[in-house]
């Protein structure tokens, strides 16, 4: 096996695998023990080829935990851990995962939990425990208090 002797090469070697955001990149070239001075110029250089590009990293992210049914706060989260500005996460979640859809995803983790008492009344423990697994989850707490209320509503009538 070739061994990579540039932090271009090694880091062509790690998109090759995976998206990264620029800040991602950073580590994990100065893990491999490369110059700030080196990681710098390389990153520069593949965010001008359009290697490396936090806005489309957010996109991709959004669009990959979307469907995977996470919260907006959960994706907020992971995209901050990753070093993507601010701005482009507002940007983004707003273009790619508005507070409607996350309604949506919401109402589906919902459907999921209810379908599994096929049909019968869950009880105060299984309440309790699927608003603790959505809370967790990142989903605010009214849009969870108002899945209860709609399920309250459902049942008396």
């Amino acid at each position: 096996m070739k061994r990579v002797s540039t932090a271009m090469e090694q880091a062509l070697v790690f998109l090759s695998r995976k998206d990264y955001s620029r800040r991602e990149l950073k580590i994990a070239l100065k893990k491999k023990g490369f110059s700030e001075a080196e990681i710098e110029e390389t990153v520069e250089r593949l965010g001008e080829w359009g290697y490396v590009d936090d806005r489309v990293f957010a996109a991709s992210e959004i669009d990959r935990f979307l469907q995977a049914g996470k919260s907006r706060a959960f994706i907020k989260y992971r995209l901050e851990l990753s070093g993507v500005p601010a701005l482009i996460i507002e940007e983004e979640m707003a273009k790619n995962y508005p507070p409607e859809k996350e309604e949506e995803v919401l109402r589906a983790w919902w459907s999921k939990l209810r379908g599994r008492l096929r049909g019968r009344e869950p009880v105060i423990k299984e309440k309790t425990k699927w608003a603790r697994k959505l809370l967790t989850a990142g989903f605010p707490r009214e849009s969870v208090q108002a899945c209860f209320e709609q399920e309250q509503q459902d049942s008396d009538s």
